[in-house]
């Protein structure tokens, strides 16, 4: 670590301007959440490993910023050469950057991997010192990454309209008259998960995501599609033809961002013999007019979008600002608005993911009855002998969750787990996104909690499932959290609330029951999940963050219900939930403005052993037994006997 921030720092004084200060971003060339192996730079520089943070680099310092996701987990990983920075607590980066740094200040980064929005934003606080933004030719922790693993090279695979739910025609012709509206004659998209959606196309690029390293440049008469064509099979060339877009190679996003700012990118310009259009489908001019294209005739508006939060500064800075809208993606919104084919497909595929989960936890159960001695899933005592069989191989989190997989794998339409499954005992589960490793992952316990926050890819949907369970006998003060975190998963799933509704307003309830102890969590109650995409989807979430009141929640969007509640060096507990929203059932239609409500999709017992059922009200208990109900009679069809008794007995009602 200390070579690679030497060796940076060599290359910031040598840069032409030298550089005061190196910013390195966890995100990629699209601005993701999560990224591939060859783009994981910050970890690469930091040693810290979690999704969210950035790193600076001074001559003398060494700081990470990371939210409170990450704040055990990042003063673990970060050694001594480094300062956390806590998100919330700590000064903002570019608030630090402009009181910290002198005056005239070179500030580096690849602008390639930091959006319009970030860039700007950072562009305003330097200004009062005239410090500013230097946007390197190439990324300087590439220079020095001896390992660098290489890009990646996967197949890019036709997601069918059986599961896409909607044509690519149908998507372009939907785009194409909102660019119309907007008065834009062309989109550029850079986030990996629309390009995937808008194309009806999936990829193995990223770990957990199933997308495709891509851009995408949509006008009112043709489409574009950016990518290593060594990914494309002689099906997937077909399949661009047939729907009408033009394929090129990743780099030439670049070139071709430049001659959209001038107006001459056309079919006709990219490509010789295009991978789109057959010739009798071009007008005149060489632009496509099949495909719910517009004709440019009867188009007199000049700009470009791009989504702010989305679009690397790079591409932007090669368009020209005075022609540009900077709005958000309106794709965001429909891809979050689920199509009844998709909404039928994650229904489906949380039913199997549940059985999975069913089938975990029982046998789970028995390993840990068996191997520690432990009470187990249902009796409340403390286990009899840690080492009951003492030749028998140990669990561990890693070994444990490896299990889950398994039972995953199995299931119809299995492909994969959509993020690092959160597998944590005892102190561990009070690190939010802990990643336990083989190497160094705790053994189970059965004398403390366990918390396991898991999902899975399936072609007809995307899961994300939290449960938190106790295998020998939890003491007062944990039921009484569990019972908390319950409450407040409960609160929130059963709203009613007006059209218009967005999820700033709502986060509250998930709170509430915890704050009356004086308890709370940091993080975000419920984000969006995608339709066989990624596992955090917006552009809605439910949260204390003010983002969380840009997009109201809408019918058809789905979104999680996970609370928590997190005791640093003793125990974590969170429950998760999909939920999707509909329309409300109500006596009366205050305003005219139509309710809203949630339907639950994910089916798994919570474990009762973990509720002190005192504190729960009489409807709250109504609320736990006919969904137990539910699950026990939705579940049962997947499970073999002996898991069919175990999930009945894990769903008996609980008396009032």
């Amino acid at each position: 670590m200390a070579d690679t921030l030497a060796a940076l720092r060599s290359l910031m004084s040598s840069h032409s301007p030298p550089l005061h200060v190196l910013i390195v971003p966890s995100e990629d060339y699209h601005q993701s959440e999560y990224v591939s192996a060859r783009d994981k730079r910050r970890d690469f520089v930091s040693g810290f490993t979690g999704s969210a943070g950035l790193a600076l680099i001074t001559m003398n310092e060494a700081l990470l910023w990371t939210d409170g996701r990450y704040f055990l987990q990042a003063a673990q990983q970060l050694s001594e050469q480094w300062k956390l920075m806590r998100m919330g607590e700590d000064p903002a980066v570019d608030i630090w950057m402009a009181d910290n740094l002198p005056k005239d200040a070179a500030v580096g980064v690849d602008p390639w991997c930091i959006s319009v929005d970030t860039a700007q934003k950072w562009e305003r606080a330097f200004a009062k010192k005239q410090q500013k933004l230097v946007q390197t030719p190439k990324n300087l922790v590439d220079e020095v990454w001896k390992n660098q693993p290489p890009a990646e090279t996967n197949p890019v695979v036709v997601h069918p309209l059986e599961f896409a739910g909607r044509s690519v025609a149908d998507k372009l012709k939907k785009l194409r008259e909102k660019l119309v509206k907007e008065k834009s004659r062309a989109m550029i998209i850079t986030t990996l998960d629309e390009v995937a959606w808008l194309y009806n196309v999936r990829g193995t690029d990223v770990s957990y995501s199933p997308v495709v390293h891509a851009f995408a440049i949509v006008t009112l008469d043709s489409a574009f599609f950016y990518v290593d064509k060594r990914k494309l099979s002689s099906e997937a060339n077909s399949y661009m033809k047939e729907n009408g877009i033009f394929v090129r190679d990743y780099g030439e996003v670049s070139s071709d961002a430049v001659l959209l700012a001038s107006d001459q990118l056309t079919a006709s310009s990219s490509d010789k013999t295009p991978t789109g259009f057959s010739r009798n489908t071009e007008s005149n001019d060489g632009k496509a007019t099949g495909n719910g294209a517009i004709p440019a005739a009867e188009f007199v508006n000049d700009l470009i979008w791009v989504d702010p939060c989305a679009c690397c500064f790079a591409l932007y800075s090669k368009l020209n600002a005075d022609k540009v809208l900077l709005k958000q993606s309106p794709l965001a919104l429909e891809k979050a608005l689920k199509n009844p084919v998709e909404m039928e497909g994650l229904k489906k595929a949380h039913i199997r993911d549940g059985a999975a989960v069913v089938q975990y936890l029982a046998w789970l159960d028995k390993q840990m009855q068996e191997i520690y001695g432990a009470s187990g899933y249902f009796a409340e005592a403390e286990s009899l002998s840690k080492n009951k069989l003492k030749d028998t191989k140990r669990l561990t989190e890693v070994s444990a969750s490896d299990k889950l997989e398994e039972f995953r794998a199995s299931k119809e339409h299995f492909r994969g787990l959509s993020f690092p499954t959160i597998s944590s005992v005892g102190s561990n589960a009070a690190i939010i996104h802990y990643s336990p490793e083989a190497e160094t992952c705790a053994e189970l316990d059965p004398d403390k909690i366990y918390l396991c926050d898991s999902g899975a890819q399936y072609l007809d949907g995307t899961t994300d499932i939290t449960r938190t369970v106790h295998f020998g006998k939890p003491t007062p003060h944990e039921k009484a959290c569990y019972t908390a975190v319950l409450k407040g998963h409960i609160s929130l799933g059963n709203a009613r609330f007006p059209n218009g509704t967005n999820g700033y307003a709502l986060d509250i309830l998930a709170r509430t029951p915890l704050w009356k102890y004086g308890l709370d969590y940091r993080h975000g109650t419920g984000h969006g999940i995608g339709s066989y995409l990624n596992v955090h989807e917006g552009p809605h979430q439910i949260s204390f963050r003010p983002s969380a009141q840009n997009v109201p929640l809408q019918v058809s969007m789905t979104v999680t219900d996970e609370p928590g509640y997190y005791e640093d060096g003793n125990f974590g507990i969170r429950l998760e939930n999909v939920l999707i929203v509909k329309e409300g059932i109500t006596k009366f239609n205050f305003g005219d403005k139509g309710y809203l409500a949630f339907e639950h999709i994910t089916w798994a017992p919570y474990q009762k052993k973990l509720i002190d059922v005192s504190l729960l009200a009489p409807e709250e208990i109504q609320w736990l037994n006919d969904y137990h109900s539910k699950c026990s009679d939705i579940l049962a069809p997947y499970l073999n006997q002996p898991e069919v008794e175990w999930l009945k007995k894990a769903t008996e009602p609980v008396p009032a």
